[in-house]
């Protein structure tokens, strides 16, 4: 799960090398005025590559014959058809240009990856079927600037909208963008779609909701009886906000179902049965709980206890190593990423995106990479009807799972998370 809450964002592999080339590469780009007038720079890391059939956001590569039998309407309505705006915070007005740092290659990396991967997917998609003009602004990270940029004729005209990133951005798009037939991509918060109440909003990364109903469904799935599920209430934010409403997922899948709740690790080394299995979920990600909470686990696996242990997605940042029996504890998480380092597809766009950026791609790249093959793709296949084709259209991403499922209220909620289970030291 990409969370987007903290605005400054590291750099893609922290390597000095990388941030040499990304800094030269930024500082050369800072020549370029983003906005609402402008269409995708053509220069520098903010350098947009050509669109097969036509350089992104200009007119080469159109039929000039055809084009000049177009009525005024509908060259507005082709040109509306093409067009793809994408909203990212570059925050470009606060960089002085004579005096690049290092903070100001940090606090635009996160709009520049994302930026560069969707282009690069979006490039591949429309290799079979037309150019698209893709008109990129900068949000500035600014309540006021994303009013703005709601009214702009660029944005009016967009038949997809991708972005703003940060939650307070998107609320105040959202509010002063009327067309709620355009949808509006949410494209890495992660948080949850109820909070934006928007019935055009698409949400990519699936808030914690999600992956809380696939532990649920998994857990209640494998229960059987003499089993106990044992959920362990910590105190930290991050297990209140994952196990809300664990128990009557659960008991949906298996009305059966035992669950017990405890508080302490002695409540719940006493609770675990002799013979079944002990489904152990929490969702805590603080370091002293979950020491202590493993540390107890440890002792029962020894003694011979069978353990399930089910956690909370941040897991998989979390260095497991000290723990001996820690993979004998079957430890499962969710996640939205299954990015397979060793597949051709994405040693191909590794390869491509560093020969085009000269810098390795970083998570918002692959993404972007992803979010800007899928959206194209769809224009493609559908034109202005795509929106009513998202719900049948999954997408299996070389880092994400798309499968939308649309309610009126806040919009498009992508479902699309899978288990993974440690092994070899990492979750797998």
């Amino acid at each position: 799960m990409i969370s987007v809450q903290n605005h400054q964002q590291p750099l893609s592999g922290n390597k000095l090398k990388q941030n040499i080339l990304r800094n030269t590469a930024f500082a050369a780009a800072l020549g370029i005025v983003l906005s609402v007038s402008s269409c995708t720079p053509k220069v520098g890391v903010l350098r947009s590559p050509d669109v097969y059939g036509g350089a992104v956001g200009s007119e080469k590569g159109k039929e000039e014959k055809k084009e000049e039998t177009k009525t005024a309407e509908e060259k507005k309505a082709a040109k509306s058809s093409n067009s793809i705006a994408l909203l990212l915070p570059f925050q470009l007005d606060r960089v002085a240009v004579n005096s690049m740092s290092e903070e100001d290659v940090k606090r635009s990396a996160l709009a520049l990856d994302f930026y560069q991967g969707f282009q690069l997917g979006m490039n591949e998609a429309a290799k079979k079927s037309g150019d698209y003009a893709l008109k990129v602004m900068d949000t500035q990270d600014s309540e006021m600037r994303n009013v703005s940029l709601a009214a702009s004729k660029d944005v009016q005209d967009a038949m997809l909208i991708v972005g703003p990133v940060y939650p307070k951005e998107i609320r105040s798009f959202g509010k002063s963008h009327t067309n709620k037939k355009v949808l509006q991509v949410n494209p890495l918060a992660a948080a949850m779609p109820t909070e934006f109440n928007q019935s055009n909003l698409v949400s990519i990364t699936p808030p914690i909701r999600i992956h809380m109903r696939a532990v649920a469904n998994e857990v209640a799935s494998r229960y059987s009886t003499g089993d106990v599920v044992l959920v362990f209430d910590a105190r930290d934010n991050d297990h209140r906000q994952f196990i809300a409403g664990i128990d009557e997922e659960m008991k949906k899948v298996n009305p059966a179902i035992v669950v017990k709740h405890v508080t302490t690790v002695s409540q719940l080394t006493a609770a675990m049965p002799d013979l079944e299995t002990a489904f152990v979920i929490t969702g805590t990600t603080e370091k002293n709980q979950l020491r202590s909470l493993l540390s107890g686990l440890d002792a029962k696996v020894r003694e011979g206890f069978s353990i399930k242990l089910f956690g909370h997605p941040l897991w998989d940042r979390f260095d497991f190593g000290p723990y001996s029996n820690f993979y004998r504890m079957d430890p499962t998480i969710t996640g939205e990423s299954h990015l397979k380092v060793w597949s051709s597809e994405v040693q191909n766009f590794q390869r491509n995106y560093k020969n085009q950026f000269k810098v390795d791609p970083s998570d918002f790249a692959y993404k972007g990479y992803d979010a800007g093959k899928y959206f194209t793709s769809l224009l493609n296949k559908y034109g202005a009807d795509y929106a009513d084709k998202l719900q049948n259209e999954g997408f299996n991403g070389i880092f994400s799972n798309y499968k939308f499922k649309y309610n009126p209220q806040w919009g498009y909620v992508n479902e699309g998370v899978q288990l993974k289970t440690y092994r070899n030291g990492s979750f797998q």
